[in-house]
Parts: C-alpha cells; structure tokens; sequence
C-alpha cells in the first residue's frame, strides 16, 4: 500500500510539473545572445532529418517568447528563406520520448525568438532572410528526434521602414494643412494641400486619401520651384526616425522632389536621404529648386502610395523644419509628388537611440 501511493505521488508530481510547463508561458529576457549557431545544421523547407540534442552545449536557458526553463542542451539548425517569396514555417519534433521545444529564431539570438512549441512552430509570414531553428530540452530533457520543416507561400508583409509603435509627431494631410507654410527655390509655386486627382485613393496601410499635401492637387504640376516646409519638431533619442507615406509621378530625370532639413529656422537646408535612396538627378536644364540634386523622380503610371524612411540621429538635441523641395522644367507634366503623412518617432519611448541601424529597424517587422 506504501508503494502504491508512493507511485501515485510521483505520477502527480510529473502531471503537476508538465501542467507548470504549458501554464508558465510568460515571455523572459533571453540569455543575452549566448546561443552558439557555429555549427548550425543547414535545413531547407521541406526537409525531414534526424536530429539529438544529447550531450550537446546547454548555453541557453531562456527564449524571449516563453519563461520555460530550456536546461538542456541546444540543437540548432540554419533555415535560409532565399526568396523572393514570403513563408509561413512550422517546424515539428518527433519520435522523442523526453520533454524537448522547439523554437524558431529570427536571427541568431534567443531573445529573438518568434514561435515555439512543445512538439511544433508555426511563424508569422517571414520575408526573405536567415532563420535559426532550435530544439532544447525542457528542464535539462534529452533525447533523439525528428525534425520536420513545412514551408506555406503568403503574401509579403509591408515592412514599414520606421518603427511606428511609438510616434512622437503624427502629421496626416488627410486631417487639416498642418500649418503647412511654403518658400520659394528659385521658381514659381506649386504646393497646394485639398482633395487629390488622377492619383490613388488609398495610401499606406489602406488608409483613404480624402486631403493631401500636393503639387496642384487638381491637376498635373505646371513649371515650378518651391519648398513646403512643417515643423518644428523636436528631435531626440527617444524621437530619430522619420517615415514619409508619398506618391510621385513625375517626368524622369528632370522634374522632382527631395527633403531637406533646417535647424535655423528656414535660413539654410541640408538634403537628408531615404534609407533607400533617391531615384535619380534632378535636371540641371530648368529644374528650378533640385536642379543637379538626387530626387525622388519617375513616372510611376498606375503604381501606388510607397513608405520612405529617413535617420535623424545627426539631429538630436536641435529642434528642426523639415522641407519638400520639388521642381520641373517646362516639358512633359504629370500629377507631380503627394504627402500623405509624416510620422516620426522610434521603437520604444525609453530606447536610447545608440548602436541602431538599419538592420535593427527592420528586424522588428519580420
């Protein structure tokens, strides 16, 4: 009788300690980037392989999508998504007899984690790029497994080029003019703000145009030189990254936009650039305003709104206007360059701004 409920209080531990595990899901901070990917196995989608974490390094204890504690040893695989199509992965485990998860990794680092699972893991759609899967061992667990990766083409998520979780200054044309003012640049005006012709109706995120900041919103631009200028706005580490919702249809080469920055009032401007680039080089034959500069320049027939990001780390601590410079010749005309909205702010409200990147600013849109 002594054996028998000894047994039963074993078995009810064990029940109680598995219930612990799928209760206890609470994201953690990770093991700060200690998972060693240098002898990453190479899997591809559909791929089905024989794997074991026993004996295996334990470097990491805890993923940053679940407070399980993952004691044993790490399992790690190299998942390249060459693109230029977009995947939800699952990754499965198998034909194991311990307690092993598994994780999917957006880079090499467990508090990137984006899925997990007791036995699978199913990620969101995931661009193009390299991606780590991982099998550990739930408090200490060892064991032989399979590993089944199963790969369904989605639709490419939009990445927005700024964070927008945090927005310090949301300026939409769609709400009023914003105290929009304007300067001339060596030529004859053109920025308008009201209800658009002859281009989209919805911008980024599908949000409907019903008021834009534009050249001649009625209409095709006419030969022109002027800047329309926002601001103040107030630039610090908490406020450094600017996202520019716009469409533009302009002749190539020679008639089009760029953004400038002043931090003395209008008095001088700099040109600042899109993470992407400008498309090309102002015409220096009657381009008034950019003329020889890069611009945004192009007809864009039949295409749509786009999101342009713009680093404003240079101005932190200054207070800034931010300028659209668009100028044409006297030639081809089309409907010209039209702001929808100007967003800036940054990933966190209390993030200092140091060692970003690029790179960091996109990873949160996996």
């Amino acid at each position: 009788m002594r054996y028998a409920l000894i047994v039963v209080m074993i078995v009810a531990l064990a029940i109680g300690a598995t219930a612990a595990k799928k209760d206890w899901t609470e994201p953690v901070q990770g093991s700060r980037g200690l998972l060693d990917c240098t002898a990453a196995i190479s899997i591809n989608c559909g791929d089905v392989v024989q794997g074991s974490n026993v004996g295996l390094p334990n470097n990491v204890e805890y993923y940053s999508c679940t407070g399980w504690n993952e004691a044993g040893g790490e399992a790690v695989y190299e998942l390249v998504l060459g693109g230029p199509e977009c995947y939800i992965v699952t990754a499965f485990i198998s034909d194991m007899v311990a307690d092993l998860d598994v994780f999917v990794l957006g880079s090499c680092d467990e508090d990137d984690c984006i899925a997990y699972g007791n036995s699978s893991a199913t990620t969101a759609c995931l661009v193009p790029g390299t991606y780590y899967v991982v099998v550990d061992g739930y408090d200490g667990a060892e064991d032989s497994f399979t590993l089944t990766i199963e790969c369904e083409q989605c639709e490419c998520p939009e990445e927005p080029c700024c964070p927008s979780l945090y927005t310090c200054y949301d300026i939409d044309f769609n709400e009023s003019p914003h105290g929009y003012w304007t300067q001339p640049c060596e030529g004859d005006p053109i920025w308008d703000w009201g209800i658009p012709v002859g281009i989209p109706e919805v911008a980024c995120d599908d949000v409907p145009v019903t008021n834009i900041l534009g050249t001649l919103v009625g209409g095709d631009y006419v030969p022109c030189g002027e800047r329309a200028i926002i601001g103040p706005f107030e630039i610090n580490e908490y406020c450094w990254c600017m996202e520019l919702c716009h469409f533009y249809d302009t002749e190539a080469d020679y008639d089009g936009g760029n953004v400038v920055v002043s931090t003395d009032g209008g008095a001088t401007w700099q040109l600042i650039t899109p993470q992407r680039g400008y498309d090309g080089i102002g015409s220096a034959y009657g381009a008034a305003c950019i003329a020889g500069q890069p611009v945004f320049t192009g007809h864009q027939f039949n295409s749509a709104f786009l999101r342009d990001c713009f680093n404003l780390e240079q101005y932190i601590g200054q207070s800034i206007l931010i300028g659209f410079n668009f100028g044409a010749d006297s030639s081809i005309f089309y409907p010209g360059w039209y702001i929808k909205w100007v967003k800036i702010g940054s990933d966190e409200p209390s993030s200092p701004v140091e060692n970003t990147s690029w790179g960091r600013v996109k990873s949160m849109y996996r």
